[in-house]
């Protein structure tokens, strides 16, 4: 189990955290005047850890040089010009993060990236765009927004049925939004014994976290190990607690708005206009919006857009979260890294997918654990999964494990760690879900091209998108991760799926060729079902009134799936916060694809 909680608590049950609350309560005084108060309700911690770095940032010319200013901080700013005529800015706050940007010439604007060092939540840095104007007196000016770290804990506590509101004995779960840190401190009962919340788990109680009672019927508190942060408990209800509820009041969902046009590129009609079973939809939207969370293992969505015939007709969003919100895209950023390639392809970066990798990268002798088999590996089998390395990510006694490559600090430089490691089969001989492998695209468009991977995302992704912020997830060595894990809001998200079902175009505009986007929708190998894998995107059919819809998918850990539904012309995007709980995201995937969302379009006209 993963520490998420510390103990504070008395010296009489410090020994171990195994202890049964029995075991471990016989000498406690149950009658106190703690144990007394009604401590049912939500109750919610939340914490917020930085960098506190919103807002505006300048950079000025002055009698010495470039200078740039941050919340009154200084710093010196370094500026090259190349032969082509373009312009490299570049500046470092120690402790803060640094920025990184080009000038296509003197009249451009400056764009970059600011470079944040890794934080409380996510243990890697990212990079932000930013974008800097002219101003009248020859300065630049920009808006710094970095990804701020954010943790909350919420835990509802109900009386144990038969027993008392005085009892001091109760149920409970925690629920994480950021990560579901719940399904690993399994909270399952709580109990009030002499100054302390006591929260067990299990058929044995087994003692997972000791909260503190700072403030009898009102306030707790709870250490958290994997934060190194103490949490301040207080009760909540539905009007302050949105990131818990799904909305923050019950509604039964009538009818269904039509998406704000904003300009971003999404055209938007109403379900009604578009030809769709509105109240399947609305049935789905009102299932969503007025459900009660009271166990872990339930549905906690957190956007659902559906466009139809290249319009954006269903857009809604739950727990707290909204349209200007980038949302973590956890594995199904593979597809935007897969993506990339695409692009590269097109642009004669590569002439096609059966270029060997490690040329690439120095050769085969230049890295650890040489083996004939290497020389054989292809941009094809990285971006399929059949690359042949010692690496799964369901098994963790694999050294290529994204868990354990991510887990160790021997190799920051996570190309080398993968391309450093064994084999154990010839490379196209079977699929196996590998990360480590296929964020190896993303190095290999990088040295083929010789431009930070970052930059090249952003101006042959981004822009021709029109995206204009997202959050970029780096390795240790600050290089894009095409891993998983880029942040970035649903509707531009869900700009790539419609990018595919037009064939490579998004606006008038070619970003992929129509031969990428046709095989990306074929599927090219079996990791767990017969013929479920893509380029990057998982495939799956769907019976649904006696006919077979063929579905590919892009697809994260907790419920980040974007759905592309060429024969009903539809694009579907859902990000949800079941972090680590398969079962749930998989439950809820099939249920809204199978009996609202594909049965709303199949007879639309």
């Amino acid at each position: 189990m993963k520490q998420v909680f510390g103990q504070i608590r008395s010296i009489t049950c410090a020994l171990t955290i195994s202890a049964s609350v029995a075991g471990c309560s016989e000498s406690q005084d149950s009658s106190s005047s703690e144990t007394n108060k009604n401590w049912e309700g939500l109750w919610i911690a939340e914490r917020h850890f930085g960098p506190n770095l919103n807002g505006p940032i300048n950079i000025q010319q002055t009698e010495e040089g470039w200078i740039a200013k941050l919340r009154g901080e200084t710093v010196s700013v370094e500026r090259r010009t190349h032969d082509n005529g373009t312009i490299r800015w570049s500046f470092k706050y120690p402790n803060w993060g640094h920025f990184e940007g080009w000038q296509e010439d003197d009249e451009a604007k400056i764009t970059g990236h600011w470079i944040q060092p890794p934080g409380a939540l996510e243990g890697y840095p990212f990079a932000t765009p930013v974008y800097f104007s002219e101003t009248n007196n020859g300065d630049f000016t920009g808006e710094l927004a970095p990804f701020e770290h954010e943790v909350s804990f919420n835990i509802p506590m109900t009386v144990v049925d038969g027993a008392s509101a005085g009892s001091g004995k109760y149920q409970a779960f925690l629920r994480n939004p950021q990560r579901n840190l719940g399904v690993f401190a399994r909270i399952e009962r709580a109990q009030v014994i002499d100054g302390e919340i006591r929260f067990t788990g299990g058929s044995d109680d087994t003692l997972i976290a000791v909260g503190n009672i700072t403030e009898p019927g009102e306030r707790f508190s709870l250490l958290s190990g994997r934060f190194n942060s103490n949490f301040d408990f207080r009760r909540r209800t539905r009007d302050n607690a949105p990131g818990f509820y799904p909305r923050r009041l019950p509604e039964n969902t009538g009818s269904l708005l039509r998406p704000i046009e904003l300009d971003d590129g999404w055209p938007t009609s109403s379900p009604e206009a578009s030809g769709l079973d509105t109240k399947r939809l609305s049935d789905l939207i009102g299932s969503i919006a007025n459900f009660e969370p009271n166990e872990l293992r339930q549905p906690y969505i957190h956007s659902l857009l559906v466009a139809h015939k290249g319009k954006l007709v269903v857009e809604e969003y739950f727990h707290d979260h909204h349209r200007d919100m980038p949302h973590d895209s956890r594995s199904a950023g593979k597809t935007v890294g897969s993506t990339l390639l695409g692009i590269a392809l097109r642009k004669g970066v590569f002439s096609d997918l059966d270029q060997p990798v490690y040329p690439l990268f120095g050769g085969v002798d230049a890295f650890a654990n040489p083996d004939p088999r290497k020389e054989q590996m292809t941009l094809r089998h990285l971006v399929t999964m059949t690359q042949g390395f010692d690496c799964d990510d369901d098994d963790f006694d694999t050294p290529g494990n994204e868990d354990v490559m991510q887990g160790q600090s021997e190799e920051p430089d996570w190309y080398r760690y993968a391309l450093s490691l064994p084999m154990v089969r010839s490379p196209g001989e079977k699929g196996v879900y590998c990360t480590a492998g296929i964020n190896l695209v993303g190095g290999a468009i990088q040295r083929k091209t010789g431009e930070n991977l970052g930059e090249f995302f952003h101006r042959e992704f981004a822009e021709p998108l029109g995206i204009k912020y997202y959050q970029l997830n780096l390795s240790p060595t600050e290089e894009a991760y095409m891993g998983g894990g880029l942040r970035l809001k649903p509707r531009d998200f869900m700009k790539m799926g419609q990018l595919y079902l037009n064939g490579g175009v998004w606006n008038g505009k070619r970003i992929i060729s129509e031969d990428w986007a046709k095989e990306s929708a074929k599927p090219h190998t079996t990791l767990y079902q017969a013929d479920d894998y893509g380029l990057a995107w998982w495939h799956s059919t769907y019976e649904v009134e006696g006919q077979d819809i063929h579905t590919y998918y892009a697809s994260g850990n907790g419920g980040q799936m974007l759905f592309v539904v060429p024969e009903l012309e539809l694009v579907i995007m859902i990000n949800a916060g079941n972090y680590s709980d398969g079962r749930t995201r998989n439950q809820f995937r099939e249920k809204y694809m199978r009996e609202f969302i594909l049965p709303a379009a199949l007879n639309a006209k």
